[in-house]
């Protein structure tokens, strides 16, 4: 009697551990969802990733931001007890593709000179120009767009670039976008700009002396006082970073405009915007590139380094050269700053109220043009 109390007690004990195990069970099949930091339960739309996000990154660069492209979309890492290392930052960036300081100066300037032509035409004295040119670069490739053929231009070069072919094309001020089209060809082809009323008084192969030519990928001179760079002749290889931060600011600056003028870029005047030296002129120029520059070198460069200039300087791989060189004729023909390299005349046709050819300037307008110094013998 007594052995088969143990026997029920032993099967109660079995019955009791079978239902806890049976009750164990069954919470441990009830499905449950546990996200990890980074993942999502839901699967990826590839239809729905932009084409080409992009991302604004400040730049030590007062005053311009810039932007560039997203890296492509990559797996998540698995979570890891150790945080990895923040990556570092790029020390420049460019919505425009820009080619490095290494393979630019492993390069030649382009043997090509650019120009354009307002709706007039070409006059005598254009013409006469224009043969300077030819006679010191007989084998330099010359270009000459008209208003029709320079918007083409634009069209071919920048279809992939929406923004800045949109700000070309909205502008209505003739100079405005004649100094925004000179940027734009040295940076997409290189090669030299220049307007119309300028001379060339020396070979193009001459300008750089000899212990820079391996050394620069963009070559400017400055004005007579030395405190801006003249647009009126630049040179340039082409994708260079400097000019891309000209393109930027310049487009910038057309935005910061327009919004001071409560208007949009298409609607903006020579009576709404502020000046067009420093709106896209030399001025814009001159502060993009030195800028530029500075963030490249990683150290300030500004006017100091630029003024009172006796010889060429390169600031990085920018060639400065002193007035002599392109506005000799503003400074009085200074006889110990180098050689004349080209002359600027200074027709102003942009001097007016509407900012180019179609309307002349007026006779106050013009009347700083008169009585320049002439040439000495």
């Amino acid at each position: 009697m007594a052995r088969s109390s143990y026997y029920l007690l032993a099967l109660l004990l079995l019955c009791i551990a079978s239902l806890l195990w049976f009750s164990s069970s069954l919470k441990a099949s009830v499905p449950s969802l546990t996200l990890a930091y980074g993942t999502c339960p839901c699967p990826h739309d590839t239809d729905s990733t932009p084409s080409s996000p992009v991302l604004e990154q400040s730049s030590p660069r007062e005053g311009i931001t810039l932007i560039s492209p997203l890296p492509s979309p990559s797996p998540l890492p698995s979570p890891s007890p150790s945080p990895s290392p923040s990556p570092s930052k790029p020390t420049q960036a460019y919505y425009l593709p820009v080619k490095p300081y290494h393979e630019l100066v492993r390069s030649h300037f382009p043997s090509k000179l650019w120009q354009k032509a307002g709706p007039h035409g070409i006059d005598e004295n254009s013409q006469n120009n224009i043969k300077s040119w030819q006679k010191h670069n007989p084998n330099l490739r010359h270009e000459v767009f008209t208003d029709g053929s320079a918007d083409q231009y634009v069209r071919d070069q920048y279809a992939k670039f929406p923004d800045i072919l949109d700000t070309y094309q909205d502008l209505q001020v003739p100079i405005l976008r004649a100094d925004f089209l000179r940027q734009l060809i040295l940076y997409a082809d290189g090669g030299v700009w220049s307007d119309l009323d300028v001379t060339c008084h020396k070979p193009i192969e001459s300008w750089i002396p000899p212990q820079f030519r391996n050394r620069a990928n963009v070559v400017v001179g400055l004005e007579f006082d030395g405190s801006q760079f003249a647009s009126w002749t630049v040179m340039a290889k082409p994708k260079t970073s400097h000019i891309a931060a000209a393109i930027e600011y310049i487009m910038d600056t057309l935005e910061d405009e327009a919004e001071k003028a409560n208007t949009i870029i298409s609607g903006l005047t020579m009576k709404t915007i502020s000046d067009v030296v420093d709106v896209t002129g030399p001025q814009a120029m001159t502060r993009a590139i030195l800028r530029s520059v500075s963030a490249e070198l990683g150290e300030p460069v500004g006017w100091p380094n630029i003024s009172n200039l006796h010889e060429p300087v390169l600031l990085h791989d920018v060639l400065v050269l002193p007035n002599a060189a392109f506005a000799a004729m503003q400074g009085g023909w200074p006889t110990d700053r180098g050689p004349y390299l080209v002359e600027h005349h200074y027709a102003g046709s942009w001097k007016n109220d509407h900012g180019g050819e179609d309307v002349p300037s007026s006779p106050i307008e013009q009347d700083h043009l008169q009585e320049k110094p002439g040439r000495p013998a």
